[in-house]
C-alpha cells in the first residue's frame, strides 16, 4: 500500500516526525481526556478499536490501559511515527495493544474488523482516500470517533487555524463522505464528532 493521496485534506503536509516528542507529552491529557474519549466511543469488552494515524501511541497506549478487555490497534502510514510506537510498546506490559504500518500486508486483514475508530488530530490531515478507507475498516455497527483541533479556537498548543476545520466545515467533510453523525461534544481545543456509516 502507497501512502494515501491527499487530495482534499486541509493541511497541506503531512506531520513531521521530528516534531513527535510533542506528541508524548501527557499534558495533552488536560484538555483532551482519554476517559473522555473512551465514554463517547462506548465500547463492549472484545471489540476493537483502531487508533487511526496512532503517531506515537499515547492516547492508544492509554485508552488500552484504561480498558484491558478491548484490543487497541494502532496504524499509522508514516514509518517514523510507527517506530516511536513501537518503542513506546515496548516500554509498556499491556498485551492488548500493537502496532501496524498500513504498508504491512497484515493491514489489508482489518477491513471490516473494527468496532470503533478513533481519528484523533487527523482529520485536517486525511485526504479523501484516507476518508473512503477508514470506512472500509468498520463493521456495519461500528463508529468513528473523529476528534479535532477548533479553526474557531484561539489556542497555545495545535496547528495554525488556516490548517484545520471549524466544527461546521469538519461536520459537512464527515457528512460528504457518507457518515452519519451521531453526537457532537465540544473540548477546550478541539471538537469531538461520533459518526456512524449510512446505510
Amino acid at each position: 500500500m502507497t501512502e494515501h493521496d491527499r487530495h482534499g485534506a486541509r493541511q497541506p503536509e503531512r506531520f513531521n516526525p521530528e516534531r513527535a516528542a510533542s506528541l508524548n507529552e501527557r499534558t495533552r491529557f488536560d484538555y483532551l481526556p482519554p476517559k473522555d474519549l473512551i465514554s463517547l466511543l462506548g465500547l463492549a469488552p472484545k471489540e476493537v478499536l483502531i487508533d487511526f494515524g496512532a503517531g506515537t501511541g499515547l492516547y492508544a497506549i492509554e485508552i488500552a490501559a484504561l480498558r484491558p478487555e478491548i484490543q487497541v490497534i494502532g496504524v499509522d502510514e508514516q514509518e517514523k511515527m510507527l517506530e516511536f510506537l513501537s518503542e513506546n510498546l515496548v516500554q509498556s506490559p499491556l498485551k492488548n495493544i500493537k502496532a501496524l504500518w498500513t504498508k504491512d500486508e497484515r493491514y489489508s486483514r482489518l477491513k471490516k474488523t473494527a468496532d470503533g475508530v478513533l481519528a484523533l488530530n487527523v482529520l485536517h490531515e486525511l485526504g479523501d482516500r484516507a476518508m473512503e478507507e477508514i470506512q472500509t475498516l468498520l463493521k456495519p455497527s461500528g463508529k468513528v470517533l473523529f476528534v479535532d483541533w477548533n479553526s474557531e479556537i484561539e489556542r497555545p498548543v495545535g496547528p495554525p487555524r488556516d490548517h484545520v476545520y471549524s466544527p461546521q466545515e469538519g461536520r459537512s467533510r464527515v457528512l460528504d463522505f457518507g457518515f452519519s453523525v451521531i453526537k457532537e461534544r465540544m473540548f477546550p481545543y478541539h471538537y469531538a464528532l461520533l459518526c456512524g456509516v449510512k446505510n
